[in-house]
């Protein structure tokens, strides 16, 4: 007894129009571009984690006790206390091997006296109290303490890690104070190509009947 068979066998043309089929290299483009910006964007955060190294903020609000460690190598480590309603404190430790200078660069004549294996903290009340934020400089030599004016001073300090020696730099001519009303100062931002900083000053002004925040630039 005969047997018929039919077999049907899809014509190629109608797997090659499939829409499947055409939005499939689409969907590989799409797939390497999605890597792509991934990638970019992981670039960005590591470039802005690395700037942002440079500066940390301290005010009792966002404040987190712990050692902060200079970038790049440097030898020095800021310890920031949260102190609650006493505001936020600092102090500097040498925290490299046998207290020496790491990857600061010296200047001629090469002298590192100022640190020793029983000598590594170093805490001023002037610079060390009220704290709402710190940087370090490119150069890794120098660090920049912005103070409170409830429990601290209210000043910008510039404290040259090398010869242990600080300096007042706010408030100057461009921040003028009036008497008997205080002032705080903040850092906004360390630009790590020129040293930089952007800071806000803050105080009140009798003659304009309000607190007034001025932004300067210093180095």
């Amino acid at each position: 007894m005969p047997y018929n068979m039919t077999l049907k066998i899809a014509p190629l043309a109608r797997w090659d129009a499939s829409p499947r089929c055409v939005l499939r290299p689409l969907a590989l483009r799409w797939t390497s571009m999605k890597l792509i910006l991934i990638a970019l964007m992981l670039f960005i955060a590591h470039v802005v984690f690395a700037a942002d190294g440079y500066l940390i903020v301290a005010s009792p609000k966002v404040c987190k006790q712990g050692l902060y460690h200079q970038p790049s190598g440097g030898p020095f480590s800021v310890f920031l206390f949260c102190d609650d309603a006493l505001g936020s404190n600092i102090g500097i430790i040498n925290t490299a091997d046998g207290a020496g200078p790491g990857t600061i660069p010296l200047p001629q004549p090469k002298t590192w006296d100022k640190w020793d294996v029983n000598d590594r903290f170093w805490q001023q009340p002037e610079w060390a109290t009220d704290v709402n934020s710190f940087a370090w400089s490119p150069d890794l030599r120098f660090l920049y303490v912005a103070t409170s004016g409830i429990y601290g001073t209210g000043d910008l300090y510039k404290l040259d890690l090398v010869k242990r020696t600080y300096v007042t730099l706010l408030p100057d001519s461009r921040t003028p104070v009036e008497l008997n009303h205080g002032f705080t100062t903040e850092i906004t931002h360390v630009d790590i190509k020129t040293g930089e900083l952007t800071v806000e000053f803050e105080t009140f002004r009798k003659s304009a009947g309000k607190t007034v925040v001025s932004t300067v630039r210093v180095k």
